[in-house]
């Protein structure tokens, strides 16, 4: 499996738009997770695998409930978790659409 940072991003991206559920980014990091429990995970760049990992274990368990319907990370939690392991990136919802289009690199998030 490979696991680039820009599609870290877009998972982060895609739940701060809407466009993927919570449930859906725990799932796919879940998915990341085990692969690098059974087989070999490769990180793009390399350099910042680092970075990956810590946005990847972030996102298992983005879906995690405080009380029957409120998520215990807000969008703003979120948002500032996203800044600061991936890197300040301006965050406009209007110009989601775009980013979520782009293709998912090989650790896929099906949408």
């Amino acid at each position: 499996m490979h696991v680039d940072i820009e599609t870290v991003r877009r998972v982060f991206e895609g739940v701060l738009s809407g466009a993927i559920s919570r449930e859906q980014a725990d799932r796919w990091a879940y998915a990341v997770v085990r692969q690098e429990e059974t087989d070999v995970v490769t990180y793009s760049p390399a350099r910042e695998r680092e970075r990956i990992w810590a946005s990847v274990m972030y996102l298992y368990g983005v879906d995690t409930m405080k009380a029957p319907g409120e998520y215990l990370h807000s969008d703003n939690d979120i948002s500032e978790a996203m800044n600061a392991k991936l890197g300040e990136v301006a965050y406009n919802k209007a110009a989601m659409p775009l980013l979520v289009s782009a293709p998912v690199a090989v650790a896929t998030l099906s949408l």
